[in-house]
């Protein structure tokens, strides 16, 4: 049977599989000599998350000096920019002109998967004439698995985009972090004391993976997660709802039409479809392929 099979060249999905299946040795001894080929003098975006942190220290271990921003989204979890401040003074802070909420009134627009104006505006932002270094994995989600590689041109600039942890799955990441003694943000560890993670990885934590507090490209009951834990910001996006109902609505869109948010009746009516109604329109248009944004940055 091995004679019969020796001719017969492995796919993409079985090379894919392989490099998921690497030791954490070998990939870590991967990952050095790509920064060592690739990544000398890049941009590295940063976002305080577990995977940030991996990528850093794997740039301090190749020896290669990076630039790292961390973009500052204004709706980030409190003790994650704690985290930074404290535990990575060097990262430097790409501040944007106004909060995203101010923005979301001004625009009338509220974010949702079909229209991630959010993302480009604050999270996307900055490195756009380097090479610039993220923390995706493929592991994290079957969309992430179709459109990334350890090296992607960017689609406009022609700039490389470097996954050095592409293929890195959440166990790499936490044995990484526990043999390198890597501090990481205490919200990992929640309900459980800090520390437990590292120690117990499978148990069943609160947040597995950190990011804007509220995304609505999360799941609805990610979302009310995300709200039970940091109640001021589920205020601070209603307010804004109400904000925009009050001064756009009885007003006409560009195209001379009535708003489309008008058809939920009232501030509360539209906040009813962004929290809880919205991901089943969402999954109707996906399956159409109408989904307006490439993926183009990692959740942290």
């Amino acid at each position: 049977m091995e004679a019969l099979l020796s001719g017969i060249e492995p796919s993409e999905a079985d090379l894919v599989q392989m490099a998921l299946d690497m030791p954490l040795d070998k990939k870590i001894e991967k990952a050095i000599l790509f920064y060592q080929t690739y990544c000398d003098g890049a941009y590295g975006a940063f976002s305080g998350g577990k995977d940030s942190c991996v990528i850093k220290q794997l740039a301090i271990d190749a020896g290669v000096e990076v630039d790292w921003h961390y973009n500052n989204v204004t709706i980030d979890p409190p003790e994650l920019v704690r985290f930074i401040k404290k535990v990575h003074p060097d990262v430097k802070w790409n501040n944007p002109k106004k909060h995203l909420i101010t923005r979301m009134i001004e625009k009338c627009c509220a974010p949702t998967m079909f229209r991630r104006w959010c993302c480009a505006e604050y999270k996307e932002q900055g490195g756009a004439d380097s090479n610039k270094i993220i923390g995706v994995r493929i592991a994290e989600s079957p969309r992430r698995a179709k459109l990334w590689q350890q090296i992607v041109p960017h689609r406009k600039t022609g700039k490389l985009i470097l996954c050095p942890i592409v293929y890195w799955t959440d166990r790499d990441i936490w044995e990484f972090i526990k043999l390198r003694h890597l501090p990481y943000s205490e919200i990992y560890d929640e309900p459980f004391p800090k520390g437990t993670r590292i120690e117990n990885p499978s148990l069943k934590y609160d947040f597995d993976r950190i990011g804007c507090v509220g995304c609505p490209l999360q799941t609805p009951a990610q979302q009310q997660q995300d709200f039970e834990r940091w109640p001021r910001f589920k205020d601070m996006w209603y307010r804004g709802f109400v904000s925009m109902w009050n001064k756009y609505h009885g007003t006409l869109n560009a195209k001379g039409k009535p708003r489309g948010f008008e058809k939920y009746g009232s501030a509360d009516g539209w906040w009813s479809w962004w929290t809880i109604d919205r991901k089943q329109e969402e999954a109707k248009e996906r399956t159409r392929g109408q989904c307006m944004f490439d993926e183009m940055m990692g959740q942290r």
